[in-house]
């Protein structure tokens, strides 16, 4: 039984305990040697005190904590650690988490003001960015309108920059960005592991107009990885007012989920505009019959979109409370030249089934739209209901060339 006892207290000794580490906004350079030495350990806490941070410049956030001890970055009291001022914060490593912060008149001090990732190859997973504000966050040296005959990424900033895999986006508030670029942008890497990331209960508020391409709030890919699995879901959050261009959510990866999710008052859509095999479901869009609203459109192949809600959208075209697009080329391979005009461009709809979804008081619902002479092919709008109690909505047939491969069954239309 002593001997028992002996090993006990000799493992208890050889015990870790989690480390608390208070800074200040005095102590910047404490600050970010501790986040960046390599030293943090499962369990520990980086825990800033109230006040204002400003300064930071680059930051590294690397550290390796547990699936049951993850290593925290967090604020003492969620919303009084304000950091501000030009910021590139990579964050990599594994079982991270920032909490309770509130970034405000910061800005990305490169492109991406924090990225999860060190650099290509060296990702983070598994780490998570919670109950945090980033609100008016603008380089002051950044157009808010499109600047013409300049690289367009020169004049762009990203909030948040997600590579890896397993990155959970949750119960935070974005609001008042004005500078090109997106609010989140989820990297699909070429030859890595699915992203499953997850992007959940946050409420995105006013962006107002840009007048150009590339102010999208949350975009799922890009051109170039267009034809890869990303497995990313967006699920039970709030837009509001998000008029920075057409596209507010912009799918251009596969086997994404976007679901449950509420667009108000915003000039624009939820777009399938790359990738395939996409769910779109259950989604409210709520136009209050505003100019520019827009709703569902669909491009590409393998998509179901079921049980949404679509109501007072005023756009048209390419704007419509929803659109199915002609094709322009056939379905690329993944292997195709990143810079070929083939994946930047429109492919061939083909097996997507539109269901039990309900488009009320909008102005028009839009099938065959846009160039190009890929018709649809086994798409299937069905058991949809159409209702317009004070107006006669147009459900424009652009093209007819979407028969036979576009098959109506069973909707109910009341006018």
């Amino acid at each position: 039984m002593k001997k028992i006892w002996i090993l006990f207290l000799c493992f208890s000794s050889l015990t870790i305990q989690a480390k608390d580490y208070y800074v200040t906004p005095a102590d910047i350079s404490k600050l970010k040697e501790i986040l960046g030495n390599n030293t943090l350990r499962p369990g520990d806490e980086v825990i800033l005190r109230d006040g204002i941070y400003t300064g930071l410049g680059e930051v590294d956030f690397s550290a390796r904590g547990t699936n049951t001890d993850s290593i925290k970055l967090r604020a003492e009291h969620a919303g009084k650690a304000v950091i501000s001022g030009a910021l590139k914060m990579r964050v990599y490593g594994q079982y991270l988490q920032m909490e309770g912060l509130f970034f405000h008149k910061a800005w990305a001090k490169d492109l991406c003001m924090i990225e999860f990732q060190k650099e290509d190859g060296v990702y983070a997973s598994h780490c998570r960015f919670t109950n945090c504000v980033m609100d008016d966050c603008n380089d002051p040296d950044k157009s808010e309108k499109p600047v013409k005959g300049v690289d367009p990424i020169t004049v762009s900033e990203y909030w948040l920059g997600l590579h890896g895999k397993n990155i959970r986006i949750d119960h935070c508030y974005f609001a008042n960005k004005r500078a090109r670029g997106l609010v989140i942008q989820i990297t699909v890497e070429d030859g890595g592991d699915h992203n499953h990331h997850q992007i959940d209960h946050n409420i995105f508020g006013y962006r107002k107009p840009f007048g150009g391409n590339g102010a999208e709030i949350i975009r799922v890919g890009n051109s170039w990885s267009s034809q890869l699995p990303s497995y990313s879901i967006i699920e039970e959050n709030i837009f509001y007012r998000c008029d920075g261009e057409n596209e507010i959510i912009s799918v251009k990866s596969g086997f994404n989920t976007v679901r449950r999710n509420l667009f108000y008052e915003s000039r624009g859509g939820l777009v399938c505009r790359h990738g395939h095999n996409n769910i779109i479901d259950s989604n409210v869009i709520i136009g209050n019959q505003l100019p520019g609203t827009s709703g569902i459109r669909i491009i590409n192949q393998g998509h179901t979109v079921s049980n949404n809600y679509v109501e007072g959208v005023t756009g048209k075209g390419s704007s419509a409370a929803f659109i199915l697009r002609m094709g322009v080329y056939e379905r690329p391979s993944a292997p195709e030249d990143y810079e070929d005009e083939k994946l930047k461009s429109y492919h061939r709809a083909a097996n997507i089934d539109i269901a039990f979804n309900t488009f009320v008081d909008c102005a028009e619902l839009n099938f065959g739209d846009g160039q190009g002479d890929k018709e649809p092919q086994n798409v299937r709008f069905a058991h949809n209901r159409i209702y317009s109690p004070n107006t006669f909505p147009n459900i424009k047939i652009n093209n007819p060339a979407i028969f036979p491969g576009t098959t109506f069954v069973d909707n109910l239309c009341q006018f």
